[in-house]
């Protein structure tokens, strides 16, 4: 017997076009998580630098709390600033009405190298959590219980 070594086009296309729909079939189902764009103040002055970040779903936590802390936490690229000082931590972070509430520990009143000043870095994590909830109407920011700048 003889073995035909040439494949049909149409076999060798009909392979292409299958491993092309498993593929995106693959790519669609994978959970990459929700994406975000976050928003971090560059060390040279007046400058920012975007940050984009797939957050996958925490049993414990809603996106908004994950992403405000995430946001606090800083950036993970070089050349940039921090919001607050290290070390602060998110002590509540809800929305109701449309309103965010977010209650920041007292660590945020020490300052230190490569930090934004407390207003402007509050400032910011309103910019950033507006721009990545557009249906914000209003963002409350406290300290340690206490309301931070009217």
């Amino acid at each position: 017997m003889k073995i035909k070594k040439n494949i049909p086009l149409f076999v060798t296309l009909g392979l292409i076009f299958c491993s092309l729909i498993i593929s995106i079939i693959l790519f669609y189902h994978a959970n990459y998580g929700k994406k975000f764009v976050f928003i971090f103040p560059s060390v040279e002055e007046g400058n920012y630098v975007l940050e984009t970040r797939y957050l996958k779903n925490n049993p414990e936590k809603d996106y908004l709390n994950y992403f405000v802390d995430e946001l606090v936490l800083g950036s993970s690229l070089e050349r940039t600033k921090n919001l607050f000082t290290a070390g602060t931590k998110v002590l509540s972070c809800f929305e109701r009405n449309d309103v965010v509430y977010i209650d920041l520990s007292a660590d945020i009143i020490n300052m230190g190298d490569n930090v934004l000043e407390i207003k402007d870095g509050i400032d910011l994590l309103k910019k950033n959590i507006i721009k990545n909830y557009p249906g914000t109407k209003e963002i409350r920011v406290f300290v340690d219980g206490k309301y931070a700048f009217e």
